[in-house]
């Protein structure tokens, strides 16, 4: 093995053993009140079904998780010996191993870095995703929709893409107000972050909050949201004092869409958002092309219909265009690179899909709220400890064979081997690094990403530099 792949893994191999072997897992369920007598079924049991070897603790059968458990564990128990251990203790007890690898965070050294982005200490990207339970649930986790009888849970998740490390995490209900959990992730922004902002997490308090703490934000900006610059030839009165409406002069958005030909880009260098805030901004206005605008009305109209609203004609003929407000400086972000950075906000979406198509966590039938919500935790920590795996595989591969690695193959390789680290680590950290270290030869294989022809990747955008085999489109 290679010394240096070497020693950046047994680091890993040894922060998993610190945080997930079987007598740690043990004293923090003693502390919790999970375990309170000798049981056969212990902590390293209830981590082993819901993060290791069943990713469907919600809706498959406890008949089949007491087999599950036997078959890899040696622990004998009934179904409904199963069920009642699925109880708020062993529920605090998985939420309190999620807390704690989130905020002790896996080897949080590993870090991107190139010339495109020395600005910035961190690239934050704030989304959720939601998923609809059965009607069942309604009463704990009320649904999105309005109805109190929809039942639904939304994850809050905002992390760094730079270092893949979790910053901020909330379980909840459907009905959770996006704009509100914005406001709260706040309170862990530092000074040269990046927040990228999307319309959900909208607030011009909150943009400038992020400005007083020395930090940056790209936000996409509401299209009923007033933009004025300054009057360069304001009036006053005969006192000399200036006349407060003709301080500044709004902008006529439809006008300078208008003035914009498909797919061009141009910028207002200080301009001053909103009626009353005016919040000191750079604006950049993109046209969308005529096929972007299509699909983008196309899916309003799905959305109108789905929710019985209906858009206002001023800003439907907006939709052509995407506006968006920074406080970086021209020379930290050209104008020609904001719409690309700020387009780094999908990487979320991947994360998100994987952990429907790989780690079904929205899988639920009808069973207790304890059940469901060991499930919910249960599928975070292996969420987490797999975007760990997977960036700090990431950071090795473009080191040391200057390969970009895809983060969609890598979490379903990773989740693959799953079985194999729940036995290292009971083993030890030899094992454990074994295991790592094959896991590593196989994501060097397989695991490298597809640069489509004209397709931006990650390392692209953010000017990361690695070796590429383009795949050109084959001639028609």
């Amino acid at each position: 093995m290679n010394s240096i792949i070497s020693e950046e893994l047994t680091l890993f191999a040894q922060e998993l053993k610190r945080f997930l072997s079987p007598a740690i897992l043990q004293k923090m369920a003693k502390e919790i009140g999970f375990v309170r007598r000798k049981s056969k079924y212990q902590a390293n049991e209830l981590i082993a079904l819901c993060v290791w070897l069943s990713q469907e603790i919600a809706s498959t059968s406890l008949t089949q998780l007491c087999s599950r458990l036997e078959a890899s564990t040696g622990v004998l128990m009934s179904p409904e010996g199963l069920n009642q251990r699925f109880n708020p203790a062993a529920v605090a007890f998985l939420r309190e191993v999620f807390t704690s690898l989130l905020t002790q965070k896996l080897c949080s050294n590993q870090s991107l870095s190139a010339h495109m982005i020395s600005t910035f200490n961190r690239i934050r990207i704030l989304d959720a995703t939601v998923f609809q339970l059965p009607d069942y649930f309604a009463t704990d986790y009320q649904g999105s929709g309005g109805s109190s009888n929809t039942a639904g849970v939304k994850i809050q998740l905002e992390y760094d893409l730079l270092s893949g490390q979790f910053l901020n995490v909330q379980l909840g209900p459907g009905k959770n107000n996006d704009k509100t959990y914005g406001t709260i992730c706040l309170e862990t922004v530092e000074a040269s972050d990046l927040c990228l902002r999307d319309l959900g997490y909208f607030d011009l308090g909150d943009l400038q909050t992020i400005h007083d703490k020395e930090a940056y934000y790209i936000s996409r900006l509401k299209l009923n949201t007033r933009i004025y610059i300054k009057n360069p030839e304001p009036e006053y009165f005969k006192s000399g004092t200036l006349k407060k409406q003709t301080e500044y002069i709004q902008l006529d958005m439809k006008q300078m869409m208008s003035n914009l030909t498909s797919g061009e880009t141009m910028e207002i260098p200080e301009g001053y958002i909103d009626q009353n805030q005016k919040l000191p901004a750079r604006v950049i206005i993109h046209r969308l092309t005529d096929d972007q605008t299509q699909t983008r009305l196309k899916n309003q109209a799905i959305r109108e219909k789905k929710k019985g609203i209906a858009m206002k004609g001023k800003s439907k003929r907006l939709m052509g265009m995407n506006v968006y407000i920074t406080n970086t400086s021209l020379e930290e972000v050209p104008t020609s690179f904001v719409h690309a950075l700020y387009s780094l906000r999908w990487q979320i979406e991947i994360l998100f899909k994987t952990w429907k198509s790989f780690f079904e966590i929205d899988e639920c039938k009808n069973s207790k709220r304890e059940r469901l919500e060991c499930h919910l935790y249960g599928q975070l920590i292996g969420i987490l400890l797999c975007s760990s795996t997977m960036f700090q595989m990431r950071q090795l591969l473009l080191e040391k064979k200057k390969q970009e690695l895809s983060e969609y193959k890598a979490i379903y390789m990773i989740k693959d081997y799953f079985s194999l680290l729940f036995q290292a680590i009971a083993i030890g950290t030899e094992e454990l690094l074994n295991v790592l270290y094959h896991l590593y030869q196989l994501l060097k294989k397989n695991g490298r990403k597809c640069h489509r022809y004209k397709k931006m990747t990650v390392f692209d955008i953010l000017g990361v530099v690695y070796e590429t085999t383009m795949k050109h489109r084959q001639a028609a």
